[in-house]
């Protein structure tokens, strides 16, 4: 039989709850949100996608210059910029509000200059708020650069010979001939000196076995999960561990202090109510793990009891400290303070693996940290069942132990003013 005192506490814990729907959701809506902006920085698979726009100013519009351009189009870099072609002014407004990462300007009688052997200038402004996407574009200039200076040093004739094709003027089948035979000479030339070659390449074959290795087995959303759920639940146990503060401002513990054993049954009530909350936070979550990630439904029988585990012990960890602080005002400023580091160091923003080993080494120590990481162990690298049950176990202990302290605590609490 469940002590009146304790149902009514449960009731009325929950009660209140429900009336502030509003925090329910914000220990819910948080974790979601953050988790969906740190996937829109890191794309789906977990590695960066940076994109920009290029603007391109062509003085010169021929072949040459359009070919130059058209370099940022093709392979990878076409998902990384977004070309767009700008007169004068327009890229120097657009440069000055900071709306591009480069902006490419070829000057007129490119693509003559460059086949009379004539300097040339490309002119390349980088967005100084970036610093990837202006480098990928400086490097990729440079090396298009440093290419056309060879090409004038190997076949400086022959680029003479090219310049009625380039520019787009007539010219007979002897010049064509010409040109082809001054072509393969030197091509021929450079056989020579280049062949054989004095470095040796070997390619390595990789096995099939090794390619789906290599492949990760799971999308960065779904790495992420875990650490969605415990950041729900350091949420609301932080919220709920507030509670006690508001009940004593409200005189109710200094009444109870008045009854035999009912600051033990108002406990014993707050526990039966953060369970609930947490099964409550556990359903919702995993059922979104379902919908969002094609979680195995089987798989919700093991999730939702150790959530709810992991949440009473994090909520006991963090009761105690909010317990002994003497003022509402420090007990909200301390808890609140801890719980994005808990955050950090436990694994709810990045995955162990990702992280530093000495941040890993420090979260794993923590209850939130320890939890998640035996949790992962399961649910990520799919271990067997077993290895939830040492920390099951010491989990259980853990609660067990603050229960008895924090009992007795919260009757130190009830007195002091």
């Amino acid at each position: 039989m469940i002590n009146p005192l304790t149902r009514t506490v449960f009731k009325g814990t929950l009660f209140k709850l429900l009336r502030e729907k509003w925090q329910l959701a914000m220990w819910l809506a948080i974790p979601m949100m953050m988790a969906a902006l740190f996937s829109l920085m890191s794309g789906s698979d977990g590695n960066a996608k940076p994109s920009g726009i290029l603007l391109i100013t062509d003085n010169d519009e021929s072949f040459l210059s359009q070919m130059f351009v058209r370099t940022f189009s093709q392979g990878p870099l076409a998902d990384i910029f977004i070309l767009k072609k700008v007169k004068k002014e327009q890229g120097q407004a657009i440069m000055a509000a900071g709306d591009a990462s480069v902006w490419l300007t070829i000057e007129k009688d490119f693509t003559q200059n460059f086949i009379d052997i004539k300097p040339t200038t490309l002119r390349l402004v980088k967005n100084p708020s970036q610093n990837i996407l202006p480098k990928i574009a400086e490097t990729m200039v440079t090396t298009l650069a440093d290419s056309g200076h060879y090409i004038q040093l190997l076949f400086s004739k022959e680029l003479k010979q090219f310049d009625n094709l380039i520019t787009g003027k007539d010219i007979s089948d002897t010049q064509m001939a010409v040109m082809s035979v001054q072509i393969k000479h030197t091509v021929d030339l450079l056989e020579e000196q280049l062949f054989p070659p004095q470095i040796q390449a070997k390619v390595h074959k990789k096995k099939e076995s090794d390619e789906v290795e290599s492949k990760p087995k799971h999308s960065f959303m779904l790495l992420m999960f875990p650490g969605i759920l415990f950041m729900s639940l350091l949420f609301s146990a932080q919220g709920m561990a507030q509670d006690f503060w508001k009940d004593k401002s409200q005189g109710i513990l200094s009444r109870l202090l008045s009854s035999p054993a009912g600051l033990k049954y108002y406990f014993t009530g707050k526990l039966l109510s953060a369970t609930m909350i947490f099964t409550v936070i556990a359903v919702l979550m995993a059922s979104v793990g379902v919908w969002m990630f094609n979680i195995n439904s089987q798989k919700l029988l093991i999730i939702i009891p150790w959530v709810v585990l992991s949440g009473v012990a994090i909520w006991s960890f963090l009761l105690f400290i909010t317990l002994k602080l003497p003022t509402k005002k420090s007990a909200n400023l301390v808890t609140e303070g801890m719980v994005f580091p808990l955050m950090m160091l436990g694994g709810s923003f990045f995955p162990f693996d990702s992280m530093p080993k000495w941040m890993v080494a420090i979260g794993e120590k923590l209850p939130n940290g320890y939890l998640l990481q035996s949790f992962n162990s399961w649910f990520i690298k799919e271990h067997d069942l077993s290895v939830l049950l040492t920390p099951a176990l010491i989990a259980l202990a853990f609660i067990l132990v603050f229960f008895f302290i924090n009992q007795k605590t919260t009757q130190q609490f009830a007195r002091n003013k």
